[in-house]
């Protein structure tokens, strides 16, 4: 927010001005309680901005505030203290959620029904358009340093929500990356499992069934072959790559085709046996179906 010397400044605002301000107020001001009402007639004819005036008493506080700003532009000195007070003027409008768009409208508003009432009440018109300039950068320096204070109070509330924000994410980013390693130690500990497993399935073919031992050592080999895939698309993910659905269709296919393998060894009954190609042959139904799905978006 630029001091008041320096909005002058911008506004060309001049000694002469500061002494027509005091003209303006001896005209304006003996009609501020007729301003008050037309105005607040003005603001309810709105449904949204009536929605902020619930009431008598609030009619009539409100009343007070347009008459107290009124005055403080015609009688005040035009200094950093007049600033401060349209400040907070701005800044009441963002706190009780008033838009932006509704305080440029009630300054035209004002500006329309006090021009007005100076082509009536001066006759000269050498006065009156001097008097109009005037009242023009009056106003125009009010709403400048409102909606100056308007928006720097939203942008502080969007300022904070953004770094809340930022705080967030940034943590839950870390959290997840963390939990991502968490799953890769995870993935690379049951691999090792599996490949001890695969080494007894060997040893086991080599020492008592070589039959027994080769077909789940060949189930062992399946399920190797899964976690590597596991592993590698963990990889992937962990530098950005896109999360496949489908390798957890994989997964459970290999389950089902090492259990097939197992279960004819263990001689199982033709039920339990039956359930087992079912439930593979929905997983390979299921398996088929994503991969079409993947394609079309390919």
């Amino acid at each position: 927010m630029h001091p008041m010397k320096t909005i002058l400044e911008h506004y060309n605002f001049t000694s002469q001005d500061e002494a027509l301000v005091q003209e303006l107020a001896e005209a304006i001001l003996p009609i501020q309680d007729r301003f008050a009402d037309d105005f607040y007639r003005f603001l309810q004819e709105n449904a949204y901005t009536a929605a902020y005036f619930q009431g008598d008493l609030a009619i009539r506080k409100r009343k007070e505030t347009i008459k107290n700003w009124l005055n403080d532009i015609l009688t005040s000195r035009y200094d950093n203290q007049l600033l401060m007070k349209l400040v907070r003027i701005g800044k009441v409008h963002v706190k009780i959620g008033l838009e932006g768009h509704h305080v440029n409208a009630a300054m035209g508003f004002i500006r329309q029904y006090l021009q007005t009432h100076l082509r009536q009440g001066v006759s000269d018109s050498f006065k009156r358009e001097s008097l109009m300039e005037t009242l023009n950068k009056v106003l125009d320096i009010s709403l400048d340093v409102m909606t100056s204070s308007y928006r720097e109070a939203e942008l502080k509330k969007v300022f904070i929500s953004q770094r809340v924000e930022f705080w967030m994410v940034k943590w839950a980013e870390r959290l997840m990356h963390g939990l991502n390693l968490i799953l890769m130690v995870g993935l690379v500990a049951m691999a090792v499992g599996v490949a001890g497993l695969l080494a007894t399935d060997l040893f086991y073919a080599l020492t008592d069934s070589l039959e027994d031992g080769v077909i789940k050592a060949l189930g062992s080999i399946l399920i190797l072959w899964m976690m590597m895939e596991l592993l590698h698309t963990q990889v992937e993910q962990l530098k950005g790559g896109k999360f496949h659905v489908r390798i957890f269709v994989d997964l459970a296919l290999v389950a089902f085709i090492r259990k097939v393998f197992v279960a004819s060894l263990d001689q199982k009954d033709a039920v339990s046996f039956g359930l087992l190609l079912g439930g593979l042959l929905v997983l390979g139904v299921i398996y088929f179906l994503i991969g079409r799905s993947e394609k079309q978006i390919l």
